[in-house]
Parts: structure tokens; C-alpha cells; sequence
């Protein structure tokens, strides 16, 4: 009996350490600085993966970095499931945008950080993983560097077909032609959302404003009634307010059904908190409209968080989903998880205060 509990405890033991070491070889296969392949080792010294950033899939690109442009690139879990062939990622190519040097080395850029002259605005490296200079002057690849009105993002953006490399979409992002913009159907990206992104899952293929080109010439989800808005007032170049008047001298609007209903600073119908939350921005959904298109409990959509961008009809701040990946508020007002959004002394863990 004694040597059989011997036996048992040793499995058991057995068993525990090799959990253990798939936990630790989970936690330590990606790098902080978003490099991957077998040319970027992960601190457990096999090819570096990417992160898993819901809702879009992220894979590791020709160049060794992590993104999301995935068509024809296994993701981690397609790797996994044998859903696709493992990828063989060659050494990292030649850059194949154009870099000009008129970058900053502590990654900020814009007119509010010039270069050395003290003029010339800094650019961001459309060759590194951080080729976006945000509202706020920082070089990134987010949502907050890339797609706001005064976003600059130095990676040409490439037309195969109807469908735009940067994953825009929609009546917000015309063609040459006019046309709106649309998805892949073949791709892990075939839906566009109503904020204009080409993505999988419900909120991009089943929202009342969705599109899924999976059908071939595309079927919009209309799932309930819209109300009628007057369009006249609305401009086809997503262009409001009044410096952009009507034929009558009244100020152009923003359709409040639509997937752009704000007006920006910058005179530009829109979605999200850049068009919608400023102090000069014109929201024109209702009061409903905005609690069920931006809100799930005191937890915005968009990612935006903090004192600026208060819950509905309250002067008390959005907060982040603390069983989310993005936890924390940073001083700028994004959900995140890096020491950018939980390590300042304006930060706000929300994971820590639900665990008190």
C-alpha cells in the first residue's frame, strides 16, 4: 500500500510540473516589443508568437512583426488547431516602405514635436511596428494612432480591388471611384462594421449596419427599424458643421443612423469619442442611441475611459472591464494593459480595485 501512495504522489507530482511548465512556456512565449518569428526569440528561447488581441486575429508578418493583416498567415490558433499550415517565415525582408529619417527617437511626431530644426514636423517609421502618429503625438499601430481625423499614418494604404490594406471600410472610406470600400470575403476579415472596420464575430458580420461580403455581392443585417433622419442635411464627403454649410447657409449635419453620427473638431462625421466627445463635438443620436451603442454597464466600446469620458447623464467616469485584457486607464483615457496604462500615477487599475 505504501509504495502504491509512493507511485501516486511521484504521477501526481509528474503531472503538476509539466502543467507548470506548459503555464510558464504560455506566459513566456511572446516578446514585449511585438517582434516574432524564429529571427525574435521569446524569453523561453523558441520563435517568438504574437499576443491574442480580441476581436481581430493577430499573426506574425513576413517582417517579423506582429500584426493584423493575416490573409494567407496562420494565426497562433490556427497553428494550433491545424485549422492552416504552419507558416515558413523567412528572415525578415528588405523595408519595403519608404523611410525618409525625419523621425524622433523617443517615438513622438507631429507639429507638436519637431525635429531638430525645430519646424519640420517628426514622422513616424513606416518600416517599425509603430508607423501611426496619434492626435496626441505619439508613433503607435492602435486604433488611437492610426484612424483618428488627424491620424497620420505613414504606410501607403494599397487597393487590391475594392478592398483598402488598412482594413477600412464602408460609405466612411470611398474608393477612387466613390464606391464604399469592402471586405474579402476569402479572408479572416470578411464583415464591415458599422465603425467602418473589416473584422470576424458579430460585431462586424451581424450589427443592424453590419455588411458580410461572404454572400458575394454583400448582405446588410437589418435587424431593426431605423428612424428617419433628414438626409439633405448630410454632405456625401463626411464633411459638417458650419464651415461646411449647405446650399441654404445652414450648417451640414451628421445622420444620427449612421455609422458616422458625430461631428468632430476637425468638421468630420464620425464614430467613437475623436467625433463624438470633445467640447466642441455634436453628438446627433439620442440619449438611447448612445447608452446602447456605446456602453456595456459603465464600460465604453471604444476603449475610452476616465473623468473625460463620464457615463451617460453622470459626472462619474467610464471605467474598464477588469476580466478584460485591457484593464487599466491611462492618463490619456484608453482601457489597456502595458505600463503605459497601468503604471502612471494618473493610471487606474480596475483588475486591483475589483479584487478589493
Amino acid at each position: 500500500m505504501a509504495s502504491v501512495r509512493v507511485w501516486q504522489f511521484f504521477l501526481f507530482m509528474v503531472i503538476h510540473s509539466l502543467l507548470l511548465c506548459s503555464f510558464v512556456k504560455a506566459q513566456d512565449d511572446t516578446r514585449a516589443d511585438d517582434r516574432c518569428g524564429p529571427n525574435n526569440l521569446a524569453p523561453n528561447g523558441e520563435p517568438a508568437k504574437c499576443k491574442n488581441i480580441p476581436p481581430f486575429p493577430t499573426c506574425c508578418q513576413n517582417n517579423g512583426h506582429c500584426g493584423w493583416d493575416c490573409d494567407g498567415i496562420a494565426t497562433n490558433d490556427d497553428i494550433k488547431t491545424g485549422a492552416l499550415p504552419k507558416p515558413v517565415i523567412e528572415a525578415a525582408p528588405k523595408p519595403v516602405y519608404v523611410s525618409n529619417g525625419k523621425y524622433r527617437s523617443d517615438g513622438k511626431c507631429g507639429p507638436t514635436n519637431p525635429l531638430e530644426d525645430g519646424i519640420t514636423p517628426a514622422e513616424c517609421d513606416p518600416n517599425s511596428g509603430y508607423y501611426c502618429c496619434s492626435a496626441h503625438g505619439f508613433c503607435g499601430s492602435e486604433e488611437e494612432h492610426c484612424y483618428c481625423d488627424t491620424c497620420v499614418n505613414y504606410r501607403p494604404i494599397k487597393i487590391d480591388g475594392k478592398v483598402r490594406s488598412d482594413r477600412r471600410c464602408g460609405t466612411g472610406f470611398p474608393l477612387e471611384d466613390g464606391t464604399p470600400a469592402e471586405c474579402n470575403p476569402n479572408s479572416e476579415n470578411p464583415c464591415c462594421s458599422k465603425w467602418g472596420y473589416c473584422g470576424p464575430g458579430d460585431s462586424h458580420c451581424s450589427c443592424p449596419e453590419c455588411i458580410d461580403y461572404r454572400s458575394g455581392g454583400g448582405i446588410n443585417f437589418q435587424k431593426e427599424t431605423i428612424i428617419p433622419f433628414d438626409t439633405s442635411k448630410v454632405r456625401s464627403d463626411r464633411r459638417c458643421g458650419a464651415k461646411f454649410p449647405l446650399k441654404d447657409g445652414s450648417a451640414s449635419e451628421c445622420d444620427p443612423n449612421s455609422p458616422n453620427p458625430c461631428c468632430s473638431q476637425w468638421n468630420f462625421c464620425g464614430p467613437g469619442s475623436d467625433h463624438c466627445d470633445c467640447p466642441t463635438c455634436v453628438d446627433y443620436r439620442s440619449a438611447e442611441q448612445k447608452v446602447q451603442e456605446d456602453f456595456v454597464g459603465k464600460v465604453r466600446k471604444d476603449r475610452r475611459c476616465g473623468k473625460d469620458f463620464p457615463l451617460p447623464n453622470s459626472s462619474e467616469p467610464s471605467e474598464c472591464d477588469p476580466q478584460s485584457e485591457n484593464f487599466c486607464c491611462s492618463k490619456w483615457g484608453f482601457c489597456g494593459f502595458d505600463a503605459d496604462h497601468c503604471g502612471c500615477p494618473e493610471c487606474v487599475n480596475y483588475q486591483n480595485l475589483s479584487k478589493k
